[in-house]
């Protein structure tokens, strides 16, 4: 799931990801229960929006709603609840709105320390400016993750954007 999430492979990722969910939850440690979930909500956004279907917004809904209930005792979250809020607000095409929590989610990776979180939000941003027809904008948010993930060691990923 993980190598897929990153590498961009959507389809892949949302097959690991039904396979990993199938699990019972005694059998995935809480930290990475934490991560499987959050990037399962950032795939499940972003394939709606490639018209992958319905259930896929309603799925990306839930997990929204599971990081909300996490946010409210843990600080480490912040970010990744800002970020699928951003995915929210751009699978339903409210812009500005959507633009307002890519800022804030990169602002509290940025805050946190969390530099890969700061280049997913980048790239997501990036993403989705692109989809919009805001090209130059999108550039930059994609030039600045290539710059997170540089700095953060991950070449490979750093080149997929690139």
């Amino acid at each position: 799931f993980l190598s897929a999430f990153w590498m961009g492979n959507s389809i892949k990722a949302m097959e690991s990801y039904r396979l990993i969910a199938a699990l019972p939850s005694s059998k995935m440690p809480k930290i990475q229960a934490l991560y499987y979930t959050f990037y399962w909500g950032i795939v499940a956004y972003q394939l709606f929006r490639d018209g992958s279907g319905e259930d896929l917004l309603a799925e990306g809904n839930a997990v929204l709603r599971k990081v909300q209930s996490w946010r409210q005792t843990c600080d480490h979250v912040e970010n990744k609840l800002l970020l699928l809020e951003a995915e929210y607000f751009a699978s339903k095409c409210v812009i500005k709105s959507a633009k307002k929590k890519y800022e804030a989610s990169i602002k509290s990776a940025r805050d946190h320390s969390f530099l890969h979180e700061q280049g997913l939000a980048y790239e997501c941003m990036g993403k989705y400016l692109s989809s919009i027809v805001e090209f130059a904008e999108a550039k930059q948010c994609l030039r600045r993750a290539y710059e997170c993930y540089t700095q953060w060691g991950a070449l490979g990923k750093a080149e997929q954007i690139q």
